[in-house]
């Protein structure tokens, strides 16, 4: 594997560690539907892989049917060669990706972006996924099973039953469900949004540090916001943006930060490849 450092810039107030990143080929594994609208996608390399759990890659077809630009996708998990992600067909390049068989070559760069910060060893975390959010958040939670002394509760929202990856949450995650439609015998769900179940849980409401770690659609997003700043709970969010390059050249993933250093009020456009894609949600100005 080549090593690949992202280029230097300007970078918000997070100061969080980053892994060099590596260009290979990859050869696909397993290429398949976990629920109604998820698939997993795994990738065997010819040595080990790892990342830290925030972290993203940027996926292509092999040869002469590259595509023009890359796909980002979140790491769901890395186990020794083998690499995999969760994604969701919505377009010309996932239609691309989902086509793929095993033994498929698949080009790889890797790990990208920023990871989620480590809480304090006994600091209660409320983990909110929705969608293809899920990935970042079920890595954070594998690693720090058994090690992280404080709570952490586990939140995930889908569009119906049919859309949960069941086989994968275990018994960890909470479930809430736009619709209850679909729902396998025997599982139960919430029906509303995700963040409304967070937030209808009194027990939650106990302590001041909580810190929470969200990734999913941006109305999620900006709900797990509102509702860690009302309740005066650190928040760490993992934005869903359209990446073209992953390493900070094309700014086509620009969002806009507060940035102190430009005089009070000022707000400049942070690279969420390379800035993010996890910012503290303080720093955002969604107003902007």
């Amino acid at each position: 594997m080549s090593l690949m450092q992202p280029p230097d810039g300007p970078r918000t107030m997070i100061d969080l560690p980053v892994m060099p990143a590596a260009s290979c080929e990859g050869v696909v594994v397993a290429n398949v539907p976990v629920s109604s609208g998820l698939l997993q996608l795994v990738v065997e390399f010819d040595s080990p892989v790892t990342f830290q759990p925030g972290q993203f890659a940027m996926l292509n077809l092999a040869g002469d049917s590259a595509l023009v630009f890359s796909r980002p996708f979140s790491i769901y998990e890395a186990k020794d060669r083998r690499m995999s992600f969760l994604y969701r067909v919505v377009g010309r390049g996932t239609r691309a990706l989902n086509a793929l068989e095993p033994g498929a070559a698949l080009v790889f760069l890797g790990p990208l972006g920023r990871p989620f910060p480590q809480p304090d060893p006994d600091q209660p975390v409320v983990l909110i996924a929705g969608g293809v959010g899920l990935p970042p958040l079920a890595a954070w939670l594998d690693r720090q099973a058994g090690r992280h002394a404080g709570e952490i509760d586990a939140f995930f929202g889908a569009r119906d039953g049919g859309d949960v990856p069941w086989d994968l949450l275990g018994d960890r995650w909470n479930i809430s469900l736009d619709s209850l439609k679909d729902l396998p015998a025997g599982r139960q769900g919430w029906q509303g949004l995700v963040t409304d179940l967070v937030a209808s849980r009194q027990d939650l409401g106990n302590r001041k540090d909580r810190m929470v770690l969200a990734c999913g659609p941006t109305p999620l997003l900006k709900a797990a916001s509102r509702l860690a700043s009302a309740r005066g709970w650190t928040c760490w969010l993992s934005l869903e943006e359209h990446m073209g390059c992953g390493y900070g050249v094309c700014k086509g993933c620009v969002v806009p930060v507060h940035d102190a250093s430009g005089g009070p009020g000022h707000v400049r456009n942070a690279t969420c490849c390379t800035e993010g894609p996890v910012f503290n949600a303080a720093d955002l100005a969604w107003q902007d």
